[in-house]
């Protein structure tokens, strides 16, 4: 979490860190096939305002695969993992996207 890439997305809910956590484990829990305890139906109504972008969900794919490698899960498991947690990433990023299509429809008008 301490990558500049996307550390301000945690810091900005330091008192909800610990239940930021608790959430996205249990996210990925589900997406991994164990046993489903996550809604992810608001899922991107909780992140539309965050302006999250494909960038920055590409640098929480990227800090989860190191991590699982450093756990040792095997390569494998590693790439159905992240191509599992890729399933949200229209959720996550819907906000940032129609906000960024607006600005270019805007900006064509003049």
């Amino acid at each position: 979490l301490g990558d500049p890439r996307v550390r301000y997305y945690f810091e900005v809910n330091k008192d909800k860190i610990v239940t930021i956590k608790q959430k996205m484990v249990a996210l990925m829990t589900g997406a991994f096939g164990g046993p489903v305890t996550y809604d992810d139906s608001k899922m991107r109504q909780i992140h539309y305002g965050m302006n999250v972008t494909d960038y920055h969900f590409d640098a929480v794919l990227e800090l989860f695969s190191a991590a699982f490698l450093e756990l040792g899960v095997h390569p494998e498991a590693n790439k159905d993992a992240i191509a599992a947690c890729g399933k949200i990433r229209k959720d996550v990023t819907t906000g940032c996207t129609v906000r960024m299509e607006l600005a270019k429809k805007n900006m064509e008008k003049g």
